[in-house]
């Protein structure tokens, strides 16, 4: 009797271990860095992390709430350079009986004013009634403009980095449109952040939230795309900029429909994270970077950041929806990688390293 009861004291216990999600940055003993973010609400998923500039501020977004539910709504977060914790997530979009998804952030370094956008979709209803929708701030994210249309063509959706064209007069926003044969399309954006031109990507049915990278600074793009089939991760080029694209190919990495992000570091290496197997089967696990020196085309280096069984207290393992970015840091510039992805669909979870570190993964 006494050996059941302190068994189910010491389950209780481990329970009731709670992480600590307060922002506060730690040290792993792996060499890398990480944070459990303050979520306003419970849940969280689909982050995104952008850099402000000069002043180096990371500034994290993500859904809070139910997926789907009227209570979803767009959280931020903010470390300021030399902090050491992210303040709490404060909600800074919603909207009465919509659910608000998939937040993509752009900082116009010229303007000094903080984009952001997401998807809006009536609660509980079809992924074909989302809209994208824009909120500002002009204080480094302090406060928030009133939440405004953007993009209202049914379906439409987003997930990735704007980039700017190769000539800087014009930017590049990819999206896709999320119907039951959803693919991807590209907007192009005046430097006034007003819509210019939409075009189709040629054969992506199937292919969605295409994420980009610049090839050897011209104008040639590589987009590579979560294949909705659960198979592999897919890519197709430009080169002219975004206007035509090449039939999508699968590459050799694998995808278990689930978002991916591609970023090219300033070493000129390729870096992409993803969960490492194919087929819908849960976990999302185990969320993966991997570093390419040909701009995508072989990846020799694979690091796991996080394996379900890191974490025995729980269950679901939904380690996905990755979100990166490389520091550049105002006269302190230490190259490291920061990457944001849900964490059990409880909150966020930031992660810090760099690119030797990946290269010393197993």
């Amino acid at each position: 009797m006494f050996l059941v009861i302190l068994l189910l004291f010491i389950q209780l216990t481990k329970l009731n271990a709670i992480i600590p999600f307060d922002g506060i940055i730690h040290r792993s003993s792996d060499g890398s860095s990480y944070a459990f973010l303050s979520s306003p609400r419970i849940g969280g998923h689909a982050s995104f992390i952008e850099q402000l500039t000069p002043s180096g501020t990371l500034a994290v977004a993500w859904f809070t709430g139910g997926e789907k539910e009227p209570n979803c709504s767009i959280a931020v977060s903010l470390l300021e350079f030399g902090s050491q914790q992210f303040t709490p997530g404060v909600v800074v979009s919603q909207r009465v009986n919509y659910s608000n998804q998939n937040p993509v952030l752009f900082w116009d370094n010229e303007t000094q004013i903080l984009h952001l956008y997401h998807t809006s979709q009536v609660a509980h209803g079809s992924e074909n009634t989302s809209q994208i929708w824009h909120v500002q701030s002009k204080d480094r994210g302090a406060t928030w403009s009133t939440p405004e249309p953007f993009y209202t063509l049914p379906g439409a959706y987003d997930r990735h980095r704007i980039i700017p064209s190769f000539d800087g007069n014009e930017l590049i926003f990819l999206c896709y449109n999320s119907t039951s044969a959803p693919y991807s399309f590209i907007l192009r954006l005046s430097l006034e952040m007003s819509i210019v031109t939409r075009t189709d990507i040629n054969q992506s049915v199937y292919l969605i939230q295409p994420t980009v990278i610049r090839l050897n600074n011209t104008s040639k793009l590589r987009a590579f795309f979560r294949d909705k089939r659960a198979v592999w991760i897919y890519y197709a080029d430009s080169d002219d900029d975004g206007l035509n694209w090449t039939i999508p190919k699968p590459t050799y990495l694998p995808n278990n429909d689930a978002a991916i992000v591609a970023y090219t570091l300033k070493s000129g290496a390729v870096i992409m994270s993803f969960d490492n197997h194919n087929g819908t089967q849960q976990p999302r696990s185990p969320l993966t970077v991997a570093l390419s020196y040909d701009n995508g085309i072989t990846w020799p280096y694979h690091r796991d950041i996080q394996i379900h069984d890191d974490d025995n207290d729980t269950y679901v393992g939904e380690y996905s929806y990755p979100s990166l970015i490389q520091s550049f840091w105002k006269g302190s510039d230490d190259n490291d990688v920061h990457l944001v992805h849900t964490y059990d669909r409880e909150t966020i979870k930031y992660r810090r390293f760099n690119e030797k570190w990946i290269k010393q993964g197993k």
